[in-house]
């Protein structure tokens, strides 16, 4: 790393090689960096440093070399206006959400609570949006106050999730590719005790105003959902389901392996956690958690299910919080998650895009089977 950086490499529990996921250069994942030389920077040298290892690329090939993660290690933050400044420095376009499964609070510019659900529950591996056709290129989270106990967020290598099961299930990851994943959120009218617990309105009433009457909220509600979604039903009780069929065995672009990209594990995780792995999948929460399917509608085998989260789970590193901390992941190449805490904790969460297109699909056509490899070895079903 240049001097002008001011930072330095340091050891953090469990990181792991590189060349284990498949990428063809050993590194720590993910690297983690504080101030050198007893340097102890004021804001806005964060701010310019940060800045200057993304202006001039370098940030971007130790993002690659090092699988897609960085921890940035004592800095001065101490509001959520501190962390906006800072994540701002990335240079990144601020990201919108379309649709938002999770209670989050605006605290500042572009700079949101992670997820207001309870801290008793776990929050299972997932790329940030992997169910929808609109998702960030890349997210940072930054901690204000670290908890009792718990509240580490393990991070996952989405190429190495993907190389591993390509290893110990090739057919599912065929299955996969064939057939993409089917989500389904239901969306109540209101907030619920849960980590997916927003309503209709918390999702997509964005511009809903008072005084709108029930024909014009739903022609908005409608509008809303279309920018991402043409799959939606009503409910009696006025709650909606919002279906998405998106594909999960994708191409990251920066590095040209096989990544997985989606939802499935937190989906699952959370359907099993909840007892809602049968119909009509109402949790013990109040909550739907449908368990994700295959593209066309037919069911996942509970064995694959199984093996995705807990290969997924098995490749986690835990970040153990402390104030001032700085995450900064590729969504393409690295899944998240969240344990369980007690005391008070504050980790704050920004969304970001990339004018580079990141991400793309394997080619598919649906009239003829077939196998193909993928640059790094990964079996792909050419349909």
């Amino acid at each position: 790393m240049s001097k002008e950086a001011h930072f330095e490499a340091f050891a953090l529990a469990g990181q792991q090689d590189t060349t284990t996921f498949g990428l063809n250069n050993s590194a720590l994942f993910p690297l983690a960096l504080k101030p050198s030389d007893n340097w102890k920077p004021t804001l806005e040298e964060s701010i310019q440093s940060i800045r200057s290892l993304s202006e001039s690329g370098e940030l971007f090939e130790i993002l690659r070399r090092h699988g897609g993660a960085l921890l940035i290690r004592g800095l001065p933050i101490k509001t959520s206006q501190d962390y906006s400044d800072v994540a701002h420095a990335f240079g990144f376009p601020a990201h919108e959400e379309v649709g938002r499964p999770p209670l989050r609070t605006v605290l500042a510019k572009n700079v949101k609570t992670a997820n207001e659900g309870p801290p008793e529950l776990p929050i299972w591996p997932h790329n940030e949006y992997g169910w929808s056709t609109i998702h960030p290129s890349w997210l940072t989270f930054s901690c204000l106050q670290t908890p009792e106990s718990g509240g580490e967020t393990p991070i996952i290598s989405s190429i190495g999730l993907a190389t591993a099961l390509k290893e110990q299930a090739p057919e599912f990851v065929a299955k996969l590719l064939q057939k993409g994943v089917k989500y389904v959120y239901r969306y109540g009218l209101e907030d619920v005790k849960s980590n997916t617990g927003t309503s209709v309105i918390g999702a997509y009433g964005q511009h809903v105003k008072p005084g709108d009457d029930k024909e014009t909220i739903r022609k908005k509600i409608e509008k809303e959902v279309r920018r991402h979604s043409n799959l939606f039903t009503w409910h009696e009780d006025g709650s909606l389901s919002v279906t998405h069929v998106v594909p999960i065995i994708r191409k990251h672009n920066d590095t040209g392996l096989t990544t997985w990209f989606g939802n499935l594990t937190s989906a699952w995780g959370r359907s099993r956690y909840h007892g809602a792995t049968e119909p009509p999948y109402l949790g013990d929460d109040g909550s739907y958690h449908p368990p994700p399917e295959y593209g066309d509608g037919t069911p996942i085998e509970k064995g694959y299910l199984d093996l995705a989260l807990a290969l997924a789970e098995s490749l986690q590193v835990l970040v153990r919080w402390q104030e001032g901390d700085v995450v900064l992941l590729d969504n393409y190449a690295v899944m998240h998650s969240r344990s369980p805490w007690t005391g008070k904790r504050t980790v704050l969460a920004a969304l970001w895009d990339d004018s580079r297109i990141r991400i793309s699909d394997y080619p598919r056509n649906e009239n003829r089977a077939g196998t193909g490899t993928s640059p790094d070895g990964i079996t792909e079903a050419r349909l």
